[in-house]
């Protein structure tokens, strides 16, 4: 339900590394990566990809820019607010953050926490970077993260 290939591309085809349009949803900015969200719920309004459109949107809109509206009224959460509301030690926060194994910008990210199951401590281990063609590289053995993971 989340990966809609006419709006978006699928989140499991890229990696990390692979530049990515920035998304307005109101004021609020983040990527495909970094969202968690029913896309059935997301109005793309306009589109920008020519460089002189894009001038205006700075460092952050090079790779290009979106400007959408939520069809229905649902709050979107930052990574602070979200967990707390699933909450997430304080003493955990500062690790880095994937969404369902995937790397993200943390400073992007934004959700509608009904799309999240739930949020785990995960530790690196030899299984997980030998299974995970797309991130074999970007695995350290023994690393923590909070994996976000979200609901089919």
């Amino acid at each position: 339900m989340r990966n809609n290939p006419i709006l978006l591309p699928a989140r499991e085809a890229f990696i990390v590394n692979i530049e990515q349009p920035l998304i307005y949803i109101g004021a609020l900015e983040t990527n495909y990566h970094s969202l968690i969200l029913d896309l059935n719920n997301l109005k793309i309004l306009e589109t920008y990809t020519d460089s002189t459109q894009l001038e205006q949107f700075g460092e952050k809109g090079r790779a290009g820019v979106i400007i959408a509206e939520l069809k229905t009224k649902t709050p979107l959460l930052r990574l602070e607010e979200v967990l707390g509301y699933f909450q997430v030690p304080a003493s955990r926060h500062h690790l880095k953050v994937l969404i369902d194994k995937k790397f993200i910008n943390r400073e992007l990210f934004l959700a509608d926490v009904k799309q999240i199951e739930k949020i785990e401590y995960l530790e690196v281990t030899q299984q997980d970077i030998l299974l995970s063609p797309f991130y074999k590289n970007e695995w350290v053995l023994g690393e923590k993260y909070l994996n976000i993971v979200t609901k089919d």
